[in-house]
């Protein structure tokens, strides 16, 4: 099982996940809003592996929904799947402490949401990776995650 983590990580190293996730960080979001990249993993129910940001809207109640914008990486049947896609968190903590949320939520979201990171049960975008095509598929998920960044920040705007 983790030898297939390690090829999926692979697989999201060749696709460039974090450094794409980490320049939209950068240019697209505030960094008091935002937080990662950050990988992710589990088995079940199949080996994955991700590479995802996290981003809340602005304003005191902004903590309510966080927002994962991610890469992930299933194996299926001995297939490497790439998903990219959003999912929203609800916040899980007992209580909300402004000034402890603002310093911690930068390195680690699973303190409040209850999410592991996950892959998205409904992703934007699901191909099979192959390494021969990696250039073309990297550009599919550069524009794929900016196209995503774009419509989570028009939805949560209109919040």
């Amino acid at each position: 099982m983790r030898d297939a983590q390690k090829a999926l990580a692979r697989a999201l190293d060749d696709l460039n996940a974090m450094g794409v996730l980490e320049e939209m960080r950068v240019k697209r979001f505030s960094a008091n809003l935002c937080g990662g990249p950050a990988a992710r993993d589990g088995l079940m129910p199949e080996p994955w592996v991700g590479a995802l940001i996290w981003h809340r809207p602005a304003g005191y109640f902004g903590y309510k929904t966080l927002t994962l914008l991610g890469i992930w990486a299933i194996q299926r049947e001995n297939v490497p799947l790439i998903m990219l896609g959003v999912r929203r968190l609800a916040f899980a903590a007992p209580f909300y402490d402004a000034e402890a949320y603002v310093k911690l939520i930068r390195g680690a979201f699973d303190l409040y949401y209850d999410d592991k990171g996950n892959p998205p049960p409904t992703p934007a975008l699901t191909f099979a990776y192959d390494a021969a095509k990696r250039l073309e598929q990297r550009e599919v998920v550069a524009k794929t995650l900016q196209k995503l960044a774009t419509e989570h920040t028009e939805n949560t705007e209109e919040q």
